[in-house]
């Protein structure tokens, strides 16, 4: 048996024929002591009856296996591995076969839930994408309820099997030689953090994990390119601007914080500011510190309105798409300047050299004054009576729109990769496609979704929908999911989902994000939902999205219901089509849709499914019960 010095990271490990030669009372024991060891207590009874079924069907199943393949006693089976870096989640079997590495979850029922298909298929996901030694193997989930005879189905790519069948399930395995298992167990395993936990390993000092993606996406390409431009600027003491661009997921603020870190010396002083006040506050809280994470409007008002000089000269701030233009700041402030306008001056204030670093977002004003778009920034510049003293570096894409100033083209901050899972990678073109009303269209992208276990369920039932999520994430201390919901729309609180202006202000988003199922204010406890104005910028393991009433599909085209503003907007139906994209592209592992079961949502509904979503059915299969 494969043996590890310190605490093993799994329940136990071996060849089939060791373990077909081993007692059963020892495997279970040494699931028992890995239990103790990765929580500081022993198991349920329940947890203990699910062992040693598990074992006997195996042991069952493996001696029948080595009948027709006798080469079956070389593979190797791992029991409840733990998945590094993920809170205790542990497939319960792992079985590495010939070019093959088999993901099984054993279930004590006689039928097969939505749910059990989705963690098995997220555990292979993870394992594909983010093990190192299982990059080049072929990733299967096996679902086994443990009370059916004669029964088997396949759901997207997870197969559901009842024990009697998994010897010929096993025996149709490629040939050839087993992967070595004390080399897999060392395996490096590098998963995507959330945003939050990337912050505080980034403010912590540890390294952020190395996954393939990040670096083919350009993350730290584009940080070491913002370094240079620092350093030139400090050299020859120039004033900078540059801008980062990105497609949805592509590791903007990751960008943005990284080098907001590494540029903080006694030297050099720099801050990442964002208009975004929930993502402030959310990551002002994981971080217990507010030093390096401001908002952006209080940053404009104390330096921008006043004569006062910020220490910093690094200045990132987050969504510059977004910044109020002139006339949304007369309304807001009775102050005759853009945002733009006053942050190019306080750059032009601050001694010897600055450097501001824009993030650029796609689709994401949903406020009254963020409609100017990223041209606000080139026209701040532009009546600058300084402007010979700015050189700007943007994504070669932009560069049109400043072709008038002093601009150089820099291809390396422009992330055209999606550092999400790649089977998310689409969902952003899956929501654009949608809003867009090109429904085939969209209903290609949900099939391809769906083919690589990222799902996109629709219900009329809110109920099961959250019973889906909650069973989904059962025991997953650090996955989050919770209800998102339109600010406009005036339905959904008759559904108890209280999205109206007053009730989301006693919203804590710091608790609402970073706290676990059960704590206070946690979104995994379907108390309050966050509307489009506290997710954008953030993301959950999987949202609940309400569809509201005030962006519906009328049977030909999306229509939005007729609302009074406080301040004027240029183009009302856009920021309400990108308030649903916010709350669209939000997930990380799938997307569950409520529908109102009311009759002026049945076209939404009808859309949603012609776009390739699917109902929402709490059972997979009827199977025939033992």
């Amino acid at each position: 048996m494969h043996m590890e010095l310190g605490r093993q990271t799994h329940g136990w490990s071996g060849s089939i024929e060791e373990f077909l030669s081993t007692p059963p009372s020892l495997i279970e024991e040494s699931l028992l002591d890995h239990m103790s060891g990765l929580f500081g207590h022993g198991a349920s009874d329940l947890q203990v009856s699910a062992w040693e079924e598990e074992v006997s069907l195996l042991r069952n199943t493996f001696r029948s296996l080595s009948i027709s393949r006798p080469d079956s006693l070389e593979w190797s089976v791992v029991f409840e591995f733990e998945i590094p870096l993920e809170g205790g989640r542990r497939p319960d079997v792992l079985i590495l076969a010939p070019e093959t590495l088999l993901v099984l979850e054993f279930k004590q029922e006689s039928v097969i839930t939505r749910a059990s298909v989705e963690q098995v298929a997220a555990y292979a996901r993870d394992l594909s994408e983010y093990h190192s030694e299982s990059h080049n193997l072929d990733v299967k989930s096996i679902v086994i309820p443990t009370r059916t005879l004669d029964m088997r189905f396949i759901s997207e790519n997870v197969k559901g099997v009842s024990p009697d069948l998994l010897p010929s399930e096993l025996d149709s395995l490629p040939s050839g030689r087993s992967p070595n298992l004390s080399k897999w167990l060392k395996g490096d395993y590098a998963p995507l953090p959330t945003l939050i936990a990337a912050a505080k390993m980034i403010f912590k000092n540890e390294r952020l994990p190395a996954i393939k993606r990040a670096e083919s996406s350009g993350v730290w390409r584009a940080v070491g390119k913002l370094r240079e431009i620092s350093r030139n600027s400090r050299i020859n003491g120039e004033h900078a601007m540059a801008f980062v661009a990105g497609v949805p997921g592509a590791g903007k603020t990751l960008v943005g914080l990284q080098f907001v870190h590494e540029e903080s010396s006694e030297e050099i002083n720099s801050v990442f500011l964002s208009g975004n006040g929930p993502l402030v506050d959310v990551l002002s809280g994981a971080l217990k510190s507010t030093v390096f994470v401001k908002d952006l409007h209080g940053f404009i008002k104390t330096h921008g309105l006043t004569v006062k000089i910020p220490k910093q000269h690094v200045i990132v701030f987050d969504e510059a798409q977004r910044a109020w233009d002139s006339e949304h700041m007369a309304n807001k402030t009775n102050v005759n300047f853009s945002e733009p306008d006053l942050l190019v001056a306080i750059g032009e204030r601050i001694p010897d050299w600055s450097m501001l670093v824009g993030l650029i977002g796609h689709g994401q004003e949903i406020n009254s004054g963020e409609e100017a778009g990223i041209s606000g920034w080139a026209e701040a510049i532009s009546k600058s009576p300084n402007r010979e003293s700015w050189r700007l570096y943007v994504p070669p894409r932009f560069h049109s729109q400043f072709a008038s100033l002093n601009t150089s083209e820099s291809p390396e901050l422009d992330l055209n990769v999606s550092l999400r899972s790649k089977k998310a990678d689409e969902l952003h073109t899956w929501v654009e496609n949608l809003l867009e009303g090109h429904i085939s269209e969209a209903a290609k992208y949900a099939q391809r979704m769906q083919r690589n276990e990222f799902n996109i369920f629709v219900s009329r039932n809110l109920e099961e929908c959250k019973e889906y999520l909650v069973e989904r994430y059962d025991g997953l201390k650090d996955c989050r999911y919770g209800i998102l919901a339109s600010a406009k729309d005036k339905t959904l609180s008759s559904f108890g989902i209280e999205n109206g202006f007053f009730e989301n202000k006693r919203v804590k988003y710091r608790d609402w994000y970073n706290n676990p199922k059960g704590d206070p204010g946690s979104c995994c406890n379907f108390e309050a939902p966050m509307t489009e104005f506290g997710s954008q910028g953030l993301e959950l393991d999987m949202a609940l999205v309400a569809w509201g009433d005030d962006f519906v599909w009328n049977g030909k085209t999306w229509i939005m219901r007729k609302m009074r503003t406080k301040y004027p907007q240029r183009d009302p139906f856009t920021l309400r089509k990108n308030s649903y994209r916010v709350l669209l592209t939000r997930s990380r592992d799938g997307l569950v849709i409520f529908v109102p079961p009311l009759e002026k949502f049945d076209s939404t509904e009808l859309v949603l499914l012609a776009s390739g979503a699917k109902p929402l059915t709490k059972l997979i299969q009827d199977s025939k019960t033992a």
